[in-house]
């Protein structure tokens, strides 16, 4: 850890004219240590080169800004490409870390960006840019958490990450109000792999141990495991808010999970953004539905921890398509722990391959004005299905409102008999709407709301719905609402 070893203390770090000392910024490139072979330039060729690491002056330039009287402390990165070999560590409280504006449009290379380029000396446990987490301070000290570190306007090249082990390209722990804001990260290995060849534990951005803030306004692109990961454990590490708005994940491929957003934590809010083409490449070939959708709600249960359990999540004003799973999947493995307090509103989901919203387990969740068109299997699946115990608790108190579901089934379609929702679950409320076939030409959505008893546990014990309600749903070109036939009786 250069910030342990950068044989400097406090403002004996700050190389001289490189301080604004009126606004506490700190101009970075006087502190990196180049061979005279690689000047600082934009130049993507030093990223193949064996004798530049940015890091050891990047920590040094962190340690002069946290010795400065300003209220904020600034580290400035002028434009041009950065070689991280070991992450940049901002463990001090009201530090920003930036580069130029940074344009939602910039091309990966874009010599007008700092682009951080993560060359990892040790993928399995370090292969991003940044690591945000306690640290013994220069003054021995170790902080319980740490306060309002920002990080602003970067292009972010991943080159490689564990297969072992789960890490992320930016990684935030115990930081409390932290901002990553204006990050456009791309995964650009050295050598092109292909995608079920790419490392397994690499996530986009992740916050973690009760970390809160806003992911905003960023493009998280080809990373192999998840695009942001929300992973905080509200019973081990409290549940501060988080917001997630305007963001773009796509084309998320790798070989295990390949999910675009997953969420474990609780409390947190995800608005305006864009998900879409993220698919799961097993290495073994095969292409399966554990994998690849838009997002993800799913309780956790890590090992010596309580069970991480998503709650008082909201989604809005969000778009899910052309992902290789579903669109949105609820979901828990857990016995007896289900996500709770779920909130859709305006959200779209379309042309997934499997389906537009899965929920397989839940608790008062609220989807309302949710639309879901040309998904490859049902527009809505609520499913109770489990190899659990059967008497464990799956789904309840699921609200769906105004609806508008229409056209699915383009893939798994075998004639006009497929409902645009399906359930198989009891205590399910179904008002108003619209399920609807409005390209004739495909009949495979025929009707609109179907209930279902279905199997559980491991003795394949039957279940019929009960205290279900559907009432004001308009079925456009599709059949009544109808509680088929137990297909088991």
């Amino acid at each position: 850890m250069h910030e342990r070893n950068n044989g400097c203390d406090g403002e004996d770090c700050c190389e001289p004219g490189s301080v604004d000392f009126s606004n506490g910024v700190v101009n970075v490139l006087p502190y990196l240590q180049r061979p005279t072979e690689w000047p600082f330039s934009a130049d993507a060729d030093v990223d193949h080169s064996c004798t530049v690491d940015d890091s050891p002056g990047i920590a040094t330039a962190i340690e002069c800004a946290a010795s400065l009287s300003t209220p904020r402390r600034t580290v400035y990165f002028p434009a041009g490409r950065y070689v991280v070999r070991t992450p940049i560590r901002p463990h001090y409280d009201d530090l920003t870390l930036t580069g130029p504006e940074l344009s939602a449009d910039a091309v990966s290379g874009d010599p007008d960006t700092a682009t951080l380029v993560a060359v990892p000396c040790n993928p399995e446990q370090f292969p991003g840019v940044v690591q945000v987490d306690t640290a013994l301070r220069a003054d021995n000290t170790i902080p319980e958490v740490i306060n309002e570190v920002w990080i602003r306007n970067f292009q972010v090249a991943l080159t490689d990450g564990p297969r072992l082990r789960a890490n992320s390209g930016i990684h935030v722990n115990r930081c409390s109000d932290c901002l990553v804001e204006n990050i456009i990260m791309r995964y650009e290995p050295l050598v092109e792999e292909l995608p079920s060849c790419k490392p397994s534990n690499l996530d986009g951005i992740t916050f973690a141990l009760g970390s809160g803030g806003a992911i905003r306004n960023v493009i998280v692109d080809g990373v192999p495991k998840g695009g942001i990961y929300l992973a905080s454990d509200a019973a081990a590490h409290g549940a501060p808010s988080i917001e997630v708005e305007n963001c773009e994940l796509k084309n998320i491929n790798g070989p295990v999970g390949a999910t675009a957003l997953k969420i474990i934590a609780a409390n947190a809010i995800v608005r305006n953004c864009e998900i879409h083409h993220n698919q799961l490449h097993p290495a073994d070939g095969s292409i399966g539905a554990n994998g690849g959708h838009g997002i993800q709600i799913f309780t956790q249960a890590p090992l010596n921890l309580p069970v991480a359990v998503p709650e008082d999540i909201w989604i809005e004003d969000t778009y899910f398509h052309h992902n290789a799973g579903s669109g949105v999947v609820l979901a828990s493995a857990t016995p007896g722990y289900v996500p709770t307090g779920i909130r859709f509103d305006r959200v779209k989901s379309a042309y997934n391959k499997y389906y537009g919203v899965n929920i397989q387990a839940g608790t008062d969740v609220e989807m309302k004005d949710v639309w879901s068109w040309g998904n490859g299997s049902y527009g809505m699946y609520l499913t109770a299905k489990s190899t659990l115990p059967a008497s464990t608790f799956r789904i309840g108190d699921v609200l769906l409102e105004d609806p508008l579901v229409f056209d699915n089934h383009l893939i798994f379609g075998s004639g006009p008999n497929n409902p645009g929702i399906r359930i198989e679950a009891s205590d399910v409320t179904v008002l108003d709407g619209d399920v609807a076939r409005c390209n004739m030409a495909r009949v495979e959505q025929g009707k609109s709301v179907q209930q279902i008893c279905w199997r559980a546990g491991p003795d394949n014990t039957i279940f019929y719905p009960t205290d279900n309600l559907v009432s004001g749903v308009s079925t456009t070109e599709t059949s009544d609402p109808e509680i088929a036939d137990c297909p088991y009786d």
